[in-house]
């Protein structure tokens, strides 16, 4: 009878399980570039799998002003920015049972000697690591960036890069910079990590990158992940 109890059980956690990773809906997307040039055409894709599957509503905001530039049921949309700069792309996808989870990503648009693209990797301890990469473009120097520390959470910083780097307290800032000379397709990447303090929530990160070529300085927003699903 124990062992009958026992079995019984663990097949309702095990189904208590498939039912809390069933239930799991939350929007994801990757664009087919980060920066791409002036006019130049992006794919967007939904993420069906992290929704359960088909059947959902997408709606795009390719600017963040709140309005919402498409609605489609199609997963694979496509946009062209007119103007360069940094922009925040937003994705709201909901169902036919009104669950509704959006998604925040960065764009930089236009020709730069480098650009950074931030991602976020959830651990199953709670924690979150932060990988930020930088892609050269062309002949540059002493790049670095900027990334503002999310409020509620501890920084520790896993790996430089070769980077000197410095977790600002006063500006409440992560600091980094590469003295080293670049040339085109190179790369570096910086990683951090995030600890819970007082909140579970992630959202509204932000940072820039610089560098100098010889025309002067450069200076770009952070592109991709901008938080977790809301």
């Amino acid at each position: 009878m124990k062992t009958n109890r026992i079995g019984v059980a663990c097949a309702i956690a095990s189904i208590m399980l498939v039912g809390l990773v069933a239930s799991a809906y939350e929007a994801d997307f990757d664009p087919s570039i980060y920066n791409p040039d002036v006019g130049e055409i992006v794919n967007f894709e939904a993420c069906e799998s992290c929704l359960g599957g088909d059947g959902n509503l997408y709606r795009w905001d390719f600017d963040a002003d709140g309005v919402w530039d498409t609605e489609t049921e199609d997963a694979l949309v496509t946009h062209a920015f007119d103007t360069s700069g940094y922009h925040e792309v937003v994705l709201s996808a909901s169902n036919s049972s009104r669950r509704t989870s959006t998604r925040r990503k960065g764009i930089l648009v236009g020709s730069l000697p480098a650009f950074a693209v931030r991602e976020l990797l959830p651990q199953e301890d709670g924690t979150i690591l932060v990988l930020i990469t930088i892609s050269i473009a062309s002949e540059c120097s002493a790049i670095g960036f900027q990334e503002a520390m999310p409020q509620g959470w501890q920084v520790e910083v896993v790996d430089t890069g070769g980077a000197f780097a410095y977790p600002n307290p006063s500006t409440k800032k992560i600091e980094a910079v590469w003295g080293s000379q670049f040339a085109p397709g190179e790369m570096v990447s910086f990683t951090y990590r995030l600890h819970p303090a007082y909140t579970s929530m992630l959202h509204g990160m932000s940072g820039e990158m610089s560098g100098y070529t010889g025309e002067g300085r450069f200076i770009g927003g952070i592109a991709g992940e901008l938080g977790m699903p809301q």
